[in-house]
């Protein structure tokens, strides 16, 4: 086997041979101050000749002025260059290491703490049971915290309270092929679960804050007086417990859940004032119509002094059934409560009144129930009173 020659020591010209020397090196101009005798091991290379004979001057001054350096420990020496390194590094963020550590720190503490936050697939579990502990809220929203529990479950479930960012969810929700009243619901049930977390104390921060979807625009269905007058006509016939319900919601405009609330003694038949429990919104009280007031007579009359204004036995199963009977099936989602505030709002001519008797905001009612029905139709609509109702119709010629 062929050894190999050792590599020649490469040298520079000579500038200054006295020591400290400088050398001339194609990087510039290299001041070597190496020597035992004075405790120094320095090679530093300048730019120009004058800075290095400047920097050569200093060491001779130095050495002048204190004498020889006391033996530096390599390992020390390689700390100090380190820490030399670092303070260069941190420089340009104005920052010192002691600040770089008590971040570093900071961030570990807080490491500890997110990582012992639980995730969000156990959280959203909590939330579903503590909402379902409301005995206030309706069937229909129980079910409703259940399904958007599992969403969240989806969407983030292995995910820490913190992780998920407002921007995330925002384009998620925008993303969603649904329209824009969808994307508040969604949005609705997830800000409700990320309110509750910071409730308690897994985040600082609601991250669905400044998220925000304009409704669509929208008037409210809703059926026309024959359709009206020929379904309370049915339910007299073929479920006459439920005309109370019904007639409520199409001459009070009361929502089906809060209909199905209503009892007995909350009117007064004295004042013709109903008291609507709290359910989506406020409790309230309002003044019936006449219409409504000849319906919760004739309803008071033939249902027996034991019976409850409602029964709310197999109550959706008898609605699906009025439905496919007088209806066909082509039910419109809160038609009758729709129906109540537009002509509602065609008799009183009063947006602010309409509301506070619906239990809406105005803007609300100015979206749904803007349109204006004919003085004729709206009397007539007015006038469907029992005994207008059940009145046999004139047959044809």
């Amino acid at each position: 086997m062929k050894e190999t020659e050792p590599k020649a020591k490469q040298s520079y010209p000579v500038i200054r041979a006295s020591f400290p020397q400088i050398y001339r090196t194609p990087d510039g101009f290299m001041v070597s101050a190496r020597q035992k005798r004075w405790g120094l091991n320095v090679r530093k290379t300048l730019g120009t000749e004058k800075e290095a004979l400047d920097y050569r001057n200093e060491i001779l001054k130095s050495i002048d002025s204190n004498g020889a350096q006391p033996a530096v420990p390599k390992e020390v020496k390689v700390q100090a260059d380190a820490y030399a390194k670092l303070v260069d590094r941190l420089t340009r963020f104005d920052k010192t290491p002691e600040d770089a550590v008590d971040h570093f720190l900071k961030f570990l503490g807080n490491e500890v703490i997110r990582q012992a936050k639980p995730p969000i697939r156990k959280l959203a579990d909590k939330w579903r049971d503590f909402k379902n502990t409301d005995t206030t809220l309706s069937r229909k929203t129980v079910i409703e915290i259940r399904s958007y529990a599992r969403f969240i479950q989806t969407k983030w479930g292995d995910s820490k309270p913190d992780e998920p960012k407002r921007n995330e969810i925002d384009v998620l929700l925008r993303k969603m092929n649904v329209s824009n009243n969808t994307r508040r619901k969604y949005l609705r049930y997830i800000r409700m679960f990320f309110s509750w977390v910071k409730d308690e104390h897994w985040i600082d921060a609601n991250p669905t804050d400044g998220i925000f979807f304009k409704p669509d625009d929208f008037n409210g269905g809703f059926y026309d007086v024959p359709t009206t007058k020929r379904l309370l006509r049915f339910v007299v016939e073929n479920e006459k417990d439920l005309i109370g319900y019904y007639s409520l919601l199409t001459f009070a405009g009361l929502r089906p859940s809060e209909g199905a609330r209503v009892q007995w003694s909350d009117y007064n038949s004295k004042t013709s004032e109903l008291y609507v429990r709290k359910g989506k919104t406020n409790a309230r009280h309002i003044i019936l119509e006449p219409v409504m007031v000849e319906w919760m007579k004739w309803h008071r009359e033939n249902t027996p002094q034991d019976k409850p204004f409602i029964d709310l036995c197999s109550l959706q199963n008898r609605e699906k059934d009025i439905r496919e009977k007088v209806l066909n099936g082509d039910w419109i989602q809160d038609g009758l409560r729709h129906g109540f505030g537009t002509y509602y709002k065609s008799k009183i001519k009063s947006i602010g009144l309409v509301a506070d008797y619906m239990g809406n905001s105005a803007d609300m009612v100015k979206r749904h129930y803007a349109r204006t029905i004919p003085a004729d139709e709206c009397s007539q609509f007015w006038g469907l009173t029992p005994a207008v109702v059940m009145a046999d119709e004139p047959k044809a010629a």
